[in-house]
């Protein structure tokens, strides 16, 4: 049977950690978040903008924010997984406590973690913060491991974005207008580029087309809201889906499960 649980804290607003033992299938996506995550059994093929990888126990997938994405089991058996989503922000404190010169959040250069040390500690925190300890204990552990991983993974060379500028006003423009239905031409007009110029730039500087990418920030949208505990036919009006049935299937093809088993599973 499948199951899904998710843990969120009004203290811990900057994360969210996922457990689900299925084998539901999930479109290719992006999160505004960091996501980090590991399986208990089984395989699972693990697909990072144009990288394929098998994930399996004792590995750890590490997802860079605005990553095109997804993560799927080779066969009918169920896999135990647990996925944790941080925040940009949050993270970029972290980073910025250990290499106090940096500017921005700074990515990680792998996409995947082959050690035990880091995997048996990542589940150990999963466990923990899905625990009744206490919030102070949960938050320790946090900023223990992720200081951890950070000087041990992390790469604090400058890294070169061409046409960053570009991208950074376009997405804030689509932040900006969440609820709204806009197009290549609306894009092509409001920055005076060319629809077939924004369409490359998205492709080269982060792997997914610009509908998907606004489908996408829609769909995390949304989950905020329904962690609000919003009706799921006003949520689908405040992301801009007119059309409840268009709600429905975009957000299942993304999270893997209906906006009523997302509300209904958290973990408070």
């Amino acid at each position: 049977m499948n199951k899904t649980l998710y843990f969120t804290h009004k203290k811990l607003e900057y994360l969210e950690l996922r457990y689900s033992n299925s084998n539901n299938c999930y479109k290719e996506h992006i999160h505004n978040s960091l996501s980090i995550g590991a399986i208990l059994n089984g395989q699972r093929t693990y697909i990072n903008k144009n990288k394929s990888f098998s994930l399996s126990k004792n590995q750890v997938a590490i997802i860079n924010p605005n990553t095109i994405h997804s993560c799927n089991s080779n066969n009918k058996i169920a896999n135990k997984l647990y996925m944790l989503y941080l925040s940009k922000d949050w993270c970029f404190n972290i980073q910025k406590s250990i290499f106090p010169n940096i500017k921005e959040f700074i990515p990680f250069q792998k996409e995947l973690i082959n050690n035990k040390t880091t995997y048996n500690k990542f589940i150990k925190l999963c466990e923990l913060l899905f625990s009744n300890a206490l919030v102070s204990k949960k938050e320790y552990f946090l900023i223990d491991f992720f200081t951890s991983l950070y000087k041990k993974y992390n790469s604090t060379f400058v890294i070169e974005i061409k046409d960053s500028s570009i991208i950074t006003n376009i997405t804030k423009f689509l932040h900006t207008n969440i609820k709204e239905d806009i197009s290549l031409s609306d894009l092509s007009k409001e920055f005076n580029l060319s629809t077939f110029y924004i369409t490359k730039l998205f492709k080269k500087e982060l792997n997914i087309p610009v509908h998907s990418y606004f489908i996408n920030l829609k769909i995390e949208f949304a989950k905020d809201l329904l962690k609000s505990r919003m009706s799921i036919s006003q949520t689908a009006l405040e992301c801009g889906f007119f059309d409840q049935s268009h709600f429905h299937r975009n957000f299942k093809k993304i999270v893997a499960i209906t906006p009523k088993q997302y509300q209904d599973n958290f973990v408070q």
